[in-house]
């Protein structure tokens, strides 16, 4: 399975290079890869039936989801797709009215082609997930991804500072956004975008920094080990993250960033006295010297960027305003993809010459384009599966298995940053943002997964115990009256 593990870490480690893969060719063909994977572990019968076993609800939820958004794609006779989409049966009948053709079957996605081929990418993203699962049974490969992350993520951060400490450095060879010269962008173009990618890989390597604190008994034994220098090296990373976070100048991705910190340190907090004042010490080392850093670069400009009241915000208020009205006409959706070619229509409020393809907030176009439907069953999957997650990550005991417990608190952060920023940019409607929050997904459901089975296993040894107890009074007894 060699080639299996080495695919899923080219993935990861490739996928946000070429502009986050938002190009057509670059993320079909990282599907074609995902895919590939995954018939190869079937063939090797890696993949277990009872893998959502550990992911309360996500079988359901996914399998709705995926399930009504494909029928968007399917065509329907006339008279049932009148039915389920007045609306948009009257625009196909102006067609054919138009053309003088006959009545066929449509679907209710208006470009069925472009909802099914995000259709197939987001399918290969679950099948990238069971891989995933089933690789992370090995520490050692769960170790490695976690790895592989926070390199990429520091490359990308690097060069965002260099960015924007050089106003003229474009994106690779793309140099024509006038309006992100001087900010970090990564290889994202967005800076928006390339925020919520740091939000996503920076908690981590918070994480790793605490596992690493967490063999040790004493700020002494600390200084003394040898493990110092990966202390200062990992502790200098997370700086990096957070001045290239600072430094993209986005709002959204900022104040996403503090809402991760903040759940970091929630689910994070231990009893184990001496952890926690490790915790600590560490923690505020690491904002020191980020404050020291930030104000030898200045932060004039981030300040009035964050504090400035500009079109921005008007701007999404009229994409969502006109929204509204696309949902309204659509309860059971419009299909994937096609929030771009249907808004031009419903688009009142913004006049420009500017194409808008994504409505800069990723739950309101999921409604759009999947229904009522689609938009509770993931939705409601996932903040039930996050908030499994929450429980189970106090289960897990930070002295015994410190890399899983800080694995899983900084995928937990990661995430939670993630869903907050989504409310206001498009960040999963970019490849490259899409596959790293399923990774982050697979990495929490994989180091949760043993507080489950330590529950598990625990219920068992008791019930054994209960029964051997039983026994031996039962035992007694007939001694005694024999």
């Amino acid at each position: 399975m060699t080639i299996v593990r080495i695919s899923t870490y080219f993935i990861i480690g490739t996928i946000p290079i070429l502009f986050a893969s938002v190009q057509p060719w670059v993320w079909s063909f990282y599907a074609l890869c995902m895919v590939a994977g995954y018939i190869i572990f079937l063939w090797h019968g890696r993949v277990s039936p009872n893998v959502y076993a550990s992911v309360p609800g996500i079988k359901l939820a996914l399998g709705s989801f995926f399930t009504i958004s494909l029928f968007l794609c399917l065509p329907l006779p006339p008279m049932v797709l009148s039915f389920l989409s007045p609306v948009r049966f009257q625009k196909v009948t102006s067609a054919w009215s138009l053309t003088d053709s006959h009545p066929a079957w449509e679907s209710i996605s208006y470009t069925s082609r472009s909802a099914f081929t995000w259709w197939v990418f987001l399918l290969s993203l679950l099948l990238f997930f069971i891989v995933l699962q089933d690789l992370f049974k090995d520490r050692k490969n769960l170790k490695i991804v976690v790895f592989i992350m926070i390199g990429i993520g520091l490359l990308e951060a690097v060069y965002g500072l260099i960015q924007a400490l050089t106003p003229s450095l474009g994106v690779l060879w793309v140099d024509y956004i006038e309006s992100y010269m001087g900010t970090a962008r990564g290889t994202f173009i967005n800076r928006n975008n390339f925020a919520a990618f740091i939000n996503m890989i920076w908690p981590l390597a918070l994480g790793v920094t605490f596992e690493m604190n967490g063999k040790v008994n004493s700020l002494k034994a600390i200084l003394s080990s040898d493990r110092l220098n990966r202390h200062a090296l990992m502790a200098l990373g997370v700086i990096g993250f957070l001045l290239a976070l600072i430094l993209t100048r986005s709002r959204a991705g900022i104040s996403s960033g503090i809402v991760g910190f903040t759940a970091f340190m929630i689910v994070s907090r231990t009893k184990k006295k001496i952890v926690a004042a490790q915790t600590k010490a560490l923690l505020y080392g690491i904002i020191v010297l980020f404050c020291v850093y930030t104000m030898t670069i200045g932060v004039g400009p981030i300040m009035d960027r964050f504090l400035a009241v500009d079109a921005d915000g008007g701007f999404r208020v009229l994409i969502w305003a006109d929204s509204l009205s696309i949902i309204k006409d659509h309860p059971l959706g419009i299909g994937l993809g096609n929030y771009e070619n249907v808004f031009s229509v419903y688009n009142q409020s913004f006049v420009s010459d500017k194409q808008v393809m994504y409505a800069h907030n990723d739950y309101l176009q999921l409604l759009i384009e999947t229904g009522w439907l689609g938009f509770f069953t993931l939705t409601g999957g996932f903040i039930f599966f996050i908030g499994k997650s929450f429980r189970l990550i106090k289960r897990l005991d930070s002295k015994v298995d410190p890399k899983r417990y800080f694995f899983a608190v900084g995928a937990f952060s990661g995430l939670i940053s993630m869903a907050f920023h989504s409310f206001f940019d498009f960040n999963l409607q970019i490849p490259a943002n899409c596959l790293y929050f399923v990774t982050l997904l697979a990495i929490l459901s994989s180091c949760t997964e043993h507080a489950q089975n330590h529950k598990s296993l625990k219920s068992t040894n008791n019930n054994l115990v209960n029964c051997n107890l039983l026994g031996s009074i039962s035992t007694a007894r007939k001694r005694i009256f024999n």
